[in-house]
């Protein structure tokens, strides 16, 4: 009877700590362990920093034009005044004057220009840097999960470019798979699950050591970073680049 007894206890455990995994509000269960993930779109990234360069050097060169038109602005400038003095004082160079403000003229014409293309390329490099800082942020978002291992599904919020995708605790590995753009990508993952009781009594499964795979992945790069070694759940971020 006490056998009997021990394993109705043991049966009514499990299958509430099996129901509150799947409810938010359950007292004393932590709710199921998680990984953030992030997506961003590897070739147009590429695409925005392989144009970033030219447009960078170009700026810094138009930069340096303007400086040099400024100093050359700056002595013919001196230079008029200097003669103006000497033709107030009866010296005879009108023509020099009228050859120096010709290329003051001509000076002047070739800043405004530079002004213009540097706007341009400021322009140009402004655009492409916030394309650059919304594909870094995951611009073009996953619209839908698959939890390969239970095959379960989730509409993923696309007002948002972190998601919280829950792993499997109940083994040692995580089988993934994402909607992207109508493209489908997957990711294996492998990680330590243990049983944890805290002294409140709170019971949880606790997934550290999360990694991928190796050629477990069709994304270009994987980045993981995590808030220590142990690279535990919900503390894990995942950058996805497909």
């Amino acid at each position: 009877m006490i056998k009997y007894s021990r394993l109705i206890i043991l049966f009514i455990t499990l299958a509430t700590l099996s129901y509150c995994y799947e409810c938010e509000d359950c007292d004393s269960i932590i709710s199921e362990p998680t990984a953030t993930f992030t997506f961003i779109d590897f070739d147009s990234l590429t695409w925005v920093e392989n144009n970033l360069a030219p447009l960078t050097d170009s700026l810094v060169y138009i930069d340096s034009i303007g400086n040099d038109l400024s100093t050359i602005s700056k002595y013919l400038e001196d230079s008029l005044s200097i003669l103006n003095d000497s033709i107030d004082l009866g010296g005879l160079l009108e023509a020099e004057q009228l050859i120096i403000i010709s290329n003051i003229n001509l000076i002047d014409s070739l800043i405004l220009i530079n002004e213009e293309n540097l706007k341009h390329y400021t322009s140009k490099i402004d655009e492409l840097m916030e394309i650059q800082k919304s594909l870094n942020n995951g611009s073009l978002r996953a619209d839908t999960v698959f939890n390969l291992f239970n095959n379960q599904y989730q509409v993923l919020n696309s007002m948002t470019s972190q998601h919280q995708i829950p792993l499997n605790y109940n083994d040692s590995l995580s089988f993934l798979g994402f909607s992207i753009a109508s493209q489908r990508y997957f990711i294996n993952l492998r990680h330590a699950n243990e049983l944890v009781i805290d002294v409140r009594g709170n019971v949880r499964i606790s997934l550290s050591q999360i990694d991928t795979i190796p050629y477990s992945h069709n994304f270009a790069n994987i980045i993981i970073q995590c808030e220590n070694s142990s690279c535990k759940a919900n503390e894990t971020l995942f950058t996805c680049y497909y």
